[in-house]
């Protein structure tokens, strides 16, 4: 099972360079720290949660953007092709 999200500084991260890749790898998440900002969190598993949620986010707007299109009646582009003499 996985650990608590662990919470190192940045010079800690880079002298335990191999321990912190190591738990990363093995699923548990480390966030590197530098005067109190985060500045990396270091795991797949998050990464990959993260690319999924924006490919559904963009899904989402890709949908809403062409119901809108639908909607006002916007141009298909079968015909701007035709208008500008691609067809």
């Amino acid at each position: 099972m996985a650990e608590a999200i662990r919470e190192i500084s940045a010079s800690e991260a880079r002298s335990k360079f191999s321990e912190v890749f190591d738990a990363a790898y093995y699923g548990n998440p480390v966030v590197v720290r530098k005067h109190s900002k985060t500045v990396a969190i270091i795991s797949m598993e998050l990464l990959e949660s993260l690319a999924d949620l924006e490919a559904k986010n963009d899904t989402l707007k890709a949908r809403r953007a062409l119901k809108e299109f639908l909607k006002t009646g916007g141009t298909p582009m079968s015909q701007i092709r035709k208008e500008l003499g691609f067809d």
